[in-house]
């Protein structure tokens, strides 16, 4: 019998509660409860794994069975800028690349506090621009990222562009986190629909990503960055995440810039439902929906 959304949220919170930043957990213990709660044995979907050096950044390449042309999805994992690994999105990875038909390009890009801002993101510009540079088309290039994940695609496409680097074709968003100042309203309400996140939580980490002076630099947060030139663009969250505002803030700022941008709300889902495929059928529906939108043209 499968579990209702009531009862798949409880194990939700029960499941992930030790995954949750605390300054009284050291972070080399939350990284490695990450990877224990994600971390699978079996790659699903027939999806073959190998690791490549991308200009000296680590990566997972994931292939689905099935694959249309040369499209290609560059994925940065979520964590908080603190925590995440190649080990802990491997199931979510290959699930996104089967949907989508897509090669999937997974970064170690390095985390902080040990690497702090802009590191990570420097990261993920070697590796788009080694992509490029092996012959691979930025028309044929998806970013995809989820909660920090998605700040850092967001503040790739800035950055490239900055660079006058070429533009991915669409770009796929989690739960995205666009204003590291943490002040949208969903982060002030007295009584948060989300289970597991507080904003003392999100503002741990931005000090641990980057100094309080910061926070406003639209390569930390996205959402003050110049969207006139962006691709399509996806968004999927909850509405029981905290991140619920920075979503529906950064589809507003879209629209405003007449870039297409679907926003997809998903009734009683938490943060990063989309990884919990074994406690809720709405997971593996919401990839579904992603790589039905990549396929059909990110329209």
């Amino acid at each position: 019998m499968s579990m209702t959304d009531a009862q798949a949220l409880r194990r939700a919170v029960k499941t992930y509660k030790k995954t949750v930043y605390t300054p009284k957990v050291p972070v080399k213990t939350l990284r490695a409860h990450i990877d224990e709660v994600h971390r699978v044995t079996r790659i699903p979907n027939n999806v073959d794994v190998h690791e490549e050096n991308l200009d000296s950044v680590v990566s997972d390449i994931l292939v689905p069975e099935f694959a249309i042309g040369q499209k290609t999805m560059l994925y940065a994992h979520g964590g908080g800028f603190i925590a995440g690994s190649r080990k802990s999105y491997r199931n979510l990875c290959a699930s996104l690349s089967h949907e989508c038909a897509s090669r999937l390009v997974l970064p170690e890009y390095r985390l902080a506090p040990e690497y702090p801002f802009p590191t990570a993101l420097e990261d993920l510009y070697r590796v788009y621009t080694s992509l490029l540079k092996a012959g691979n088309a930025a028309g044929d290039i998806v970013f995809a990222g989820d909660g920090s994940g998605a700040t850092l695609v967001l503040a790739l496409a800035h950055y490239a562009r900055s660079r006058k680097v070429p533009m991915p074709s669409g770009v796929v968003l989690l739960s995205p986190w666009v204003d590291l100042t943490c002040t949208t309203p969903s982060f002030s309400k007295k009584h948060c629909e989300d289970p597991l996140y507080t904003r003392d939580t999100y503002i741990a980490q931005a000090l641990l990503y980057t100094w309080r002076e910061n926070l406003t630099n639209p390569h930390v947060s996205p959402l003050n960055g110049d969207f006139s030139f962006f691709p399509n663009t996806y968004v999927q969250c909850g509405d029981r995440d905290i991140l619920i505002d920075d979503a529906r803030a950064l589809a507003s700022r879209l629209e405003r810039e007449h870039v297409t941008c679907r926003l997809d709300i998903q009734e009683g889902m938490w943060h990063l439902f989309q990884a919990a495929d074994a406690l809720t059928p709405h997971a593996h529906r919401a990839v579904q929906r992603i790589g039905a939108w990549v396929r059909g043209g990110m329209q």
